[in-house]
């Protein structure tokens, strides 16, 4: 089978990747370049340009000769014949490996040589439910983007975040608000976008001071809300969020 440019059928599939090139060893032509990680090509697959179809194998920290993974992401060589697939071990496919900045920062030993855009299949984003003490009960912090969904702080997870570091920097970016994250509660949602790509929205539960200052993001943000739990459920416009919300007010009253 020939893969033609361009070709994002594969994402999702499993296939057996033959490492010639492992973690460690030097590139041939120019020695001077050490792979970083494991580097080979899928077998009985061929490329635009005739030969095996070329795969950086991520999730895999020691040298290894062959491996069965699921196809991630694409890379998009504007200015070659071929791309360049991304796959990583089965029980890996969703994590923080797959998201498109971690992918980027993987691959850039070889990659910053070559015009190219990624296309990863799957994202993530953290954010919290956040609240505050106040004399008239707990209230809780919404907020509307630009999109006009209305829900919790949150956004894309960065090269080298923990889920708990985005959450605490996408908080602070929004709001302002620096908060103390429940240690015993995560929850998550996942969903397909409007761009095809699978998304998972994790959150935590946050608290901040209702003394705190607040510095909204107007970039990012239109409108936000400090509200009790019944407001909070009227206002929220997606089903998932009302169910996160639904978890983080089970935690709360423990």
């Amino acid at each position: 089978m020939t893969i033609p440019k361009n070709d994002l059928s594969y994402i999702g599939k499993k296939i057996t990747v033959t490492v010639d090139r492992p973690l460690g060893s030097a590139h041939p032509r120019h020695p001077e370049n050490i792979y970083e990680i494991n580097y080979g090509y899928a077998e009985g697959i061929l490329a635009g340009d005739g030969a095996e179809q070329d795969v950086y194998l991520l999730g895999i920290d020691k040298p290894v000769e062959r491996a069965e993974a699921v196809v991630v992401a694409v890379i998009l060589r504007t200015e070659d014949k071929e791309d360049k697939w991304v796959a990583v071990p089965e029980e890996l496919v969703g994590s923080e490996l797959c998201c498109k900045c971690n992918i980027e920062h993987a691959v850039d030993f070889v990659e910053r040589y070559f015009k190219h855009t990624i296309y990863a299949k799957y994202e993530k984003t953290c954010g919290a439910v956040i609240y505050c003490d106040t004399p008239d009960g707990v209230k809780f912090f919404l907020i509307r983007n630009k999109s006009g969904h209305i829900g919790f702080p949150k956004g894309h997870i960065e090269y080298g975040e923990s889920e708990r570091d985005t959450a605490l920097r996408e908080v602070f970016e929004e709001c302002g608000l620096s908060v103390r994250l429940d240690e015993d509660f995560r929850a998550e949602y996942t969903f397909t976008t409007l761009e095809d790509t699978i998304k998972t929205s994790v959150f935590f539960l946050g608290k901040f001071d209702i003394s705190d200052a607040i510095k909204m993001q107007r970039e990012e943000v239109t409108d936000e809300w400090l509200l009790d739990a019944d407001s909070v459920m009227d206002k929220l416009n997606w089903e998932q969020d009302k169910e996160i919300f639904r978890k983080a007010l089970e935690q709360i009253s423990k």
